[in-house]
């Protein structure tokens, strides 16, 4: 700046203690801009050029005011921080000393303008204060002079023992535990020396001396957290007062000893942090700043040893992860699936693995350890493919890569084998060539695989297009691989349209229905077998409705892998359309006999009231009488198998029997039919068993009719001499009912459809009381109807057993419909 800036006369004149405080913005200005053309000072940041000189100028003005005041004032307590910093910079003395010297130079020359616009009269004080104030520069230069020898002589100091501390040991685990133990003993109020090392974002406690063995050790933080954590975040230096009770420390160790002072240092390389290292103190609040910048020396001295314990352990890792690499590779070479042969740039095989050997793919044999040769002699027929084999290593030698190679060899067994690989030449990083390396497979067996798997999918094609139904292939995502023609017709699509496409691209209609049980067949392993789904043909959409069952597999490979679905695909339409003709035959038959059966009732009501009054009527011949009996009898059982018709169509029309249940008891109504039944069959035994509570609510005609069919049908299947057995088990909320005769036993082949209409017990049974067939579909009616089940046990020796299982309250039944 212009130092004519300062001239004008102010009045009064200042002193020059004033002067300093009042242009001290003007005089670091000025000698920051001096100070910056010596080459040393470029590269300072300004707060480090700039930052401890105000408090000097503050001190030395203090010191030049005590010429007016009379006071006495010294630099005897200032802490030399400017000689500090510039020995932390790598300052020289000579460098030191020509700063202060531009600084004299800038505050003198702004001070004498000064003085000079003031007259002749003020020349004698500021004579005064020249003198007061170039003794005190003077002191202050020497100071900082003094300072800046002995902290550079304790700082080689250190360093020298840094270094001898460092000689000979290369382990980071040996080496930093005696760095921090000579960086603890240097400094006399130093207590621990902790160094975390970083990795990724983290900070981890990798040596430690003074907070007690494995007290540290653990400790890890992010950065950006805590007291190491915001140094390494912050790339500078941290101190706090009390680590004990400062919230930023986060470390137990330090904070379980007391730590007072806690300083801490960024550990740089390449403008990275690698790590940071803090020192602390038992005794006192705060390190001096000789202390500090000793401690920054010895950290910047320790990061560049430790970057040298690094590269030596990063290359001898690199060493043995070379050897373990080479280890590996010639494993990998010696247990390869493939035929490897190697050979060195002259042609010289190196490396023969196992599977060459076996293979003997090439005509080269071994005449020593390392020698190789081809094959000698006019070679046969068989024998000229092994030639070929040796001709693409010698091409691959030649700088020519050879892929897809393909050739026949036979072994000696005898086995002409087929073979195929690559030969590729071998390079330097520099380019030159170094080998050739020749890899091979023997592809007999694949290609034979090939060769079959091509015969299986034509006779697959085959058979997919002369079957009658629709076949398909799925892959896992449900889109079409294969169709037959059958199914592209179904679906009113060319096969060409169905491959690649998904389900739900070629049968958008059905899509919501079949696709989630397709993939319930990928998810589970389990095949769908029977499905059934209609709807219009895709060709015809107002068409008459088409019905299709489905059946789908999982398809996996030899290994288990699953590949996708298989689909089988039949349309049923002509079966549906012919199973509803038969069932509206069925119905019109079922209402047929039903009306028939109903309109039967009032002839023969009048055929047995006329038998009946002919039978009490006097004088009636007895021929008359024993013709009007007959008529009766043939009645009655007229009446019970229209009875059973009914009972037949209201059980397939009406939605089952109908039942009115009440309150009655079951063992009553089981003596009831036991007594009318001796009645009809005279001489038979019929027993009953009977313990327990028997009362409840049921159709008491009902139960009768059910009992009636079950104990005369026992009786018809049994021998005149076997008594029929009735058996009642009270079993609570529900009731069992045995009837059992030792008659002998239904045909198996029976048994699964003895409930059903017009069957017989016993196949071509002819017995003249076995009625219409209608008794045990009857009883299984009554059965359902009362929210029961009835079943059938039937062995040799061990007769047959009726048994019926009812709750104690039956379920009200459908209305009586009459056809």
């Amino acid at each position: 700046m212009d130092k004519n800036e300062i001239s004008p006369a102010l009045s009064p004149q200042l002193p020059l203690g004033a002067f300093i405080r009042n242009k001290r913005s003007h005089i670091l200005k000025d000698w920051e801009e001096s100070v910056r053309q010596l080459p040393h000072a470029q590269g300072l940041s300004q707060p480090r050029l700039l930052d401890h000189l105000p408090d000097l100028l503050e001190r030395i003005a203090n010191v030049v005011e005590t010429v007016h005041t009379g006071g006495s004032a010294s630099l005897d307590d200032m802490p030399e921080i400017h000689a500090l910093e510039r020995l932390d910079s790598g300052y020289d003395l000579d460098e030191v000393a020509e700063e202060y010297a531009l600084l004299r130079a800038c505050i003198l020359h702004f001070y004498g303008d000064y003085v000079k616009s003031g007259g002749a009269e003020s020349m004698a004080l500021a004579m005064r204060e020249m003198v007061s104030f170039n003794r005190t520069f003077d002191e202050a230069v020497a100071a900082a002079v003094s300072r800046y020898a002995q902290a550079r002589e304790r700082t080689l100091v250190a360093l020298d023992r840094i270094s001898e501390a460092a000689l000979g040991t290369e382990n980071l685990d040996t080496f930093l535990p005696k760095l921090l133990r000579v960086i603890l003993e240097t400094t006399e109020a130093v207590d621990s020396v902790t160094l975390l090392l970083r990795e990724d974002d983290t900070l981890q406690v990798r040596a430690s001396v003074g907070l007690g063995e494995g007290l540290a050790q653990d400790f890890s933080l992010k950065v950006g957290e805590g007291f190491a954590g915001r140094i390494a975040a912050q790339q500078r230096p941290l101190e706090v007062r009390s680590a004990a009770t400062d919230p930023l420390v986060t470390n137990g160790a330090l904070r379980t000893l007391g730590t007072r002072a806690l300083y801490g240092v960024p550990l740089v390389y390449g403008g990275e942090v690698i790590g940071v290292a803090h020192m602390g103190s038992r005794t006192a609040f705060e390190f001096s700043n000789e202390d500090k910048l000793l401690f920054r020396a010895m950290v910047s001295r320790a990061t560049g040893l430790l970057i040298q314990a690094w590269l030596a352990d990063s290359e001898q890792a690199a060493r043995a992860e070379a050897e373990a690499q080479k280890q590996l590779l010639n494993l990998i070479i010696e247990q390869s699936g493939e035929a490897i042969i190697m050979a060195d740039a002259q042609g010289v095989v190196r490396i023969v693995n196992a599977e060459a050997k076996r293979q003997q793919c090439c005509g080269l044999k071994q005449v020593g350890p390392s020698e190789w040769h081809e094959v000698g002699g006019q070679l046969t027929e068989d024998e000229q493919p092994l030639k070929q084999a040796d001709f693409f290593i010698r091409r691959a030698l030649q700088g020519e890569g050879v892929t897809e190679a393909r050739w026949k060899a036979r072994r000696q067994d005898g086995a002409m084998r087929t073979f195929s690989g690559t030969a590729s030449p071998l390079r330097r990083p520099d380019g030159a060539l170094a080998g050739a390396v020749l890899t091979a497979r023997d592809e007999t067996e694949r290609l034979q695989r090939e060769r079959e798997r091509t015969e299986t999918l034509a006779l697959l094609d085959l058979m997919l297009e002369a079957a009658p139904m629709g076949m398909a292939f799925l892959d896992r995502e449900l889109r079409y691989v294969r169709v037959n023609a059958s199914l592209a017709r179904s679906n009113g699509r060319p096969v060409e349209a169905h491959l690649g496409k998904t389900v739900a691209e070629v049968l958008p209609v059905y899509a919501s229905r079949i696709e989630p049980l397709l993939r319930r067949v990928l998810e589970t392993g389990e095949a769908l077998r029977g499905f059934e789904f209609s709807g219009p043909e895709e060709a015809t959409p107002s068409g008459p409705s088409q019905y299709w069952v489905v059946d789908s597999f999982p398809v996996r490979t030899g290994a288990g892998e699953l590949l996708g679905l298989g689909c089988v695909i039949v349309n049923i339409t002509e079966r549906k359309q012919q199973e509803e003709r038969l069932r509206k035959t069925a119905e019109f038959r079922e209402r047929f006999m039903g009306v028939v059966s109903h309109d039967l009732r009032n002839p023969l009501n009048a055929i047995l009231l006329s038998a009946n009054a002919l039978l009490r009527a006097d004088g009636v011949h007895a021929n008359h009488a024993k013709v009007a009996r007959r008529i009766m009898t043939s009645g009655e059982r007229m009446v019970r198998m229209i009875g059973e018709l009914l009972d037949f169509t209201r059980g397939r029309l009406g939605g089952g029997i109908p039942v009115q249940p009440r309150t009655c008891h079951l063992r009553h109504l089981c003596r009831q039919v036991i007594e009318e039944l001796e009645i009809s069959h005279p001489g038979r035994e019929l027993r009953l068993r009977a313990e327990g509570d028997f009362q409840g609510e049921w159709d008491p005609d009902r139960l009768t009719q059910l009992l009636d069919n079950l104990g005369k049908n026992a009786l018809d299947y049994s021998p005149a001499h076997a008594p029929v057995e009735f058996t009642l088990t009270d079993w609570g909320g529900s009731l069992q009912l045995e009837v059992h005769n030792d008659g002998p036993p239904i045909p198996a082949a029976l048994l699964p459809n003895i409930f059903e209409p017009f069957r017989r017990a016993v196949a071509g049974d002819t017995h003249p009381t076995s009625g219409l067939g209608l008794g045990l579909f009857i009883v299984q009616q009554i059965a359902q109807a009362h929210g029961g089940t009835v079943s059938v046990a039937s062995q040799e020796g061990q007769g047959t057993t009726f048994i019926v299982r009812l709750p104690r309250h039956a379920l009200p039944g459908p209305p009586d419909l009459q056809p």
